[in-house]
């Protein structure tokens, strides 16, 4: 009999999209597929399962355009969109350019907790139901809340702030856990809804901040 697999939450690596950078010339889309989900292709992109990526300068499959993603590759040429159905998109017709998530390791992190959203039961009960009688809703994804300690001047907090109300202010984030122990890889795309801060006599300052997610987790086994 087996021993339960468990993880640590020291060991894990937890980190924060900070930035988009073009890494040029292995960044110029040539086709893209009206599928479910989307498969990009770029020669040599160079990518990860679970990297985040934006598009821009598409022509043709222009709802694509300043989209946030996450990737799951296909082969050194080609990845997937994860949960992204452009089957009813424009037709790619040309251009494109990939731009690479930055991330940096959350190490003030003290706490991640990822909850989902309930789906609202419709009621569907008529004159012939032998009982009540619903359907479910379209989902909710819910919200991922970080709790951490308080350094507002540091890279990773003031690029958080800046997702919150600076020039990014309406954009994706990201958030990417690396279990440890080869536990694999989760990546939570969101927005960020709230942020705040708090501290105590004989305490010290901290924080938390709450991502209403956009679409469900993406998951990945480790790397080989």
């Amino acid at each position: 009999m087996s021993a339960s697999k468990t993880f640590k939450f020291a060991g894990s690596t937890i980190a924060v999209l900070t930035a988009f950078v073009t890494n040029s010339p292995a960044s110029a889309i040539t086709a893209i597929t009206n599928a479910d989900p989307a498969v990009v292709t770029c020669v040599g992109h160079g990518l990860v399962d679970g990297q985040v990526v934006k598009l821009t300068g598409i022509v043709g499959m222009t709802e694509l355009n300043d989209g946030v993603f996450v990737v799951d590759i296909v082969d050194v040429d080609t990845f997937q969109l994860v949960d992204q159905d452009s089957s009813g998109y424009g037709v790619y017709v040309s251009g494109g350019t990939i731009s690479e998530g930055e991330f940096s390791n959350f190490c003030e992190l003290t706490g991640y907790n990822r909850q989902g959203g309930s789906s609202p039961e419709i009621d569907s009960t008529s004159l012939c139901s032998d009982a009540a009688e619903f359907e479910i809703g379209l989902p909710d994804f819910g919200t991922t809340q970080l709790d951490f300690k308080f350094a507002p001047r540091t890279a990773i907090q003031l690029a958080i702030a800046d997702f919150y109300t600076g020039s990014n202010k309406g954009n994706k984030m990201a958030v990417r856990v690396d279990l440890p122990n080869s536990g694999g890889r989760m990546v939570q795309l969101g927005f960020i809804q709230q942020t705040s801060e708090s501290a105590n006599v004989n305490g010290i300052w901290t924080g938390s901040l709450t991502i209403r997610n956009t679409g469900a987790r993406a998951d990945f086994a480790a790397a080989a």
